[in-house]
């Protein structure tokens, strides 16, 4: 049986909630003050904290430092009350690492929904000795994938946010994987056997010709507007008990933002066309290209939102930063792409990448990033045979991407090895129609390898 430690200085709250959490299995220990708490934590580590923010003696997140560091099977949820909750002290919470609040009078279902999420003590043993033998193995975590110690540190993130209900904003450049980041999150959470419902808002004006923002967002009642002609759940609902993530969060149009943000702040919503809130259950993660403060400057972004979201904040990096993990997402590709051929039937699905592959992978700088190098190996697979030689193996007049248009270049025994390397150079530009990125490749040379020789060559 869970157990739970209760504490709140009023009577009347105090055996409303223990009768609650009775009933739903579990065994209660109660404190009235924050010094009966900490004598309670003495003797037994609960598997879960309900505190108050205003105690007799001092604020309840006081109470944080005297919980263990890390028992067993992860943070210990901390769920906090108060009847004054404001941005300021959702995120001064958030930032301790309370893993959600509630406000007063708190909302039961609401409270319920958050203890159906409390690991039963053998689902917990058998969680953790799960995610120790799975994690990080071969460099992958969950559905990502990479060894670098610049994604070692957002695993790092992930792991510490993910067991909260805290709001997260993943930033990124475009292909970095902030889609995957965020379905990591929510697999990893308490919420993982909810829905995860994903809303793009560069999708946003062409949705809202048919059917308005606030009515995606929060639903509409029978009647709210010319063809409404019934009940229909927003994203709100339809992510009830699980995850919403909202990517480009700051493309939202400025009221949809205002709008968001009340919702976090009073745990409710109202449909379009309603009479009465409804209670949010649902855990917000949002994207953004641009990064945070950016966007705050340029007011794409609501500055109250991005304080909330900054609270939990996971920035991932270029693949260009990631060291040899553009190697390790090729090979991954590959494997798969072998897997589904053989399904298909295909006999000698095995083909392998080659060392020149290899070479083209980590010198490229990848600007598309993983969307990108997934693409490339994808169209070069298609177009190799039993060795991928190079990433431009589908280029037309590229057979086997060895020998673009048929070039060559003829050199005479005793050039000097200066002059061969600039032959070569500019023949290898000619034949890619003066793109670098492919001519670096090709060479097996840096971007910008190449461009200072190019700068030394006119200096010559």
């Amino acid at each position: 049986m869970p157990h739970a430690l209760i504490v709140e200085d009023d009577p009347n709250s105090l055996s409303g909630l223990s009768a609650i959490l009775a009933a739903d299995g579990f065994s209660v220990d109660t404190a009235t003050t924050l010094a009966e708490a900490r004598a309670a934590l003495t003797r037994f580590i609960p598997d879960v904290v309900l505190v108050d923010l205003n105690l007799p003696d001092g604020s309840g997140l006081d109470l944080l430092q005297n919980l263990p560091a890390q028992p067993p099977g992860g943070a210990l949820p901390v769920i906090v009350m108060t009847g004054n909750a404001t941005v300021e002290s959702a995120i001064e919470g958030l930032r301790h690492g309370i893993w959600d609040y509630l406000l007063k009078p708190v909302n039961i279902p609401r409270l319920r929904s958050l203890l159906a999420r409390i690991p039963r003590p053998y689902e917990l043993t058998e969680e953790v000795q799960t995610l120790r033998a799975t994690l990080r193995q071969l460099g992958r975590f969950g559905p990502m994938l990479g060894r670098s110690g610049a994604i070692q540190h957002v695993y790092d993130l992930i792991e510490h946010n993910a067991p909260t209900e805290a709001a997260v904003l993943i930033s990124g450049e475009a292909g970095t994987g902030k889609e995957v980041t965020a379905r990591t999150l929510h697999e990893m959470s308490r919420r993982r056997k909810g829905p995860f419902v994903t809303f793009d808002c560069r999708t946003a004006a062409n949705l809202a010709a048919t059917r308005s923002l606030d009515s995606i967002l929060f639903g509409h009642e029978r009647g709210a507007f010319n063809g409404a002609e019934h009940r229909e759940q927003g994203l709100f609902e339809q992510a009830s008990g699980g995850t919403l993530f909202i990517a480009e969060i700051a493309e939202l149009p400025r009221a949809q933002q205002e709008a968001l943000l009340r919702a976090l702040d009073s745990q409710t919503f109202m449909r379009v066309g309603g009479t009465h809130q409804v209670v949010t259950d649902f855990r917000l993660i949002a994207s953004t290209r641009k990064s945070p403060r950016a966007a705050v400057a340029d007011g794409s972004l609501h500055e109250d939102l991005a304080l909330r979201l900054d609270a939990a904040a996971v920035a991932l990096p270029p693949l260009r930063d990631r060291g040899d993990d553009a190697a390790l997402f090729a090979q991954a590709l590959v494997d798969e792409l072998n897997r589904e051929a053989s399904a298909r039937g295909v006999t000698d699905a095995t083909k392998q990448i080659g060392p020149n592959f290899l070479r083209e992978c980590l010198s490229y700088e990848w600007p598309g990033n993983v969307r990108e190098l997934q693409d490339r190996v994808r169209r070069a697979y298609q177009a190799s045979g039993d060795v991928l030689e190079t990433l431009r193996a589908d280029e037309a007049g590229s057979p086997g991407g060895r020998d673009l248009n048929g070039s060559r270049v003829q050199v005479t025994v005793g050039t000097p090895l200066a002059d061969v390397e600039e032959m070569l150079i500019r023949a290898t530009l000619d034949a890619v129609g003066g793109t670098r990125h492919r001519a670096a490749s090709l060479l097996g040379i840096s971007p910008k390898t190449l461009y200072n020789k190019l700068q030394r060559m006119r200096l010559n």
